[in-house]
């Protein structure tokens, strides 16, 4: 019985001394953590015939740079051909705004808030619409 037990706490103790290195290591990495967006539902006070001031939100930085952020916008729902106004200054917790100018009165247009880290668009769940006035 000595024996067994002798055994067993040999094995647990030489496999606890594999596993600390290992879980130290793994906790002292940052995980990777995509940003989160939220396009922010515009008011008739912001809109125009030919001009919108459109806001989005940055929820969460995440931990993958950030190149620029800002709002797309599309008279198509599949976002064919969009308009982008970016920002390239340091991506931070709270909302920004974008005016876009030149619209055409009484069309809808579509509108997201979007990030760009390295080479791919990541945007917010949800893509609004507004329409100008007359």
């Amino acid at each position: 019985m000595k024996r067994e037990m002798r055994l067993s706490c040999r094995t647990l103790l030489s496999t606890l001394i594999f596993a600390i290195p290992v879980l130290l290591i793994s906790c002292t990495e940052d995980p990777d953590i995509d940003p989160v967006l939220n396009t922010i539902q515009v008011v008739d006070a912001d809109i125009t015939s030919t001009t919108a001031k459109l806001k989005g939100e940055i929820q969460i930085v995440g931990t993958k740079k950030i190149i620029e952020y800002g709002i797309e916008l599309s008279k198509s729902q599949l976002f064919t051909s969009p308009v982008r106004k970016s920002y390239t200054t340091p991506a931070a917790v709270g909302t920004f705004e974008a005016d876009f100018t030149g619209l055409e009165p009484n069309t809808i247009y579509y509108y997201k808030a979007y990030v760009l880290i390295n080479t791919a668009h990541l945007y917010s769940q949800n893509a609004l619409y507004f329409t100008t006035k007359n």
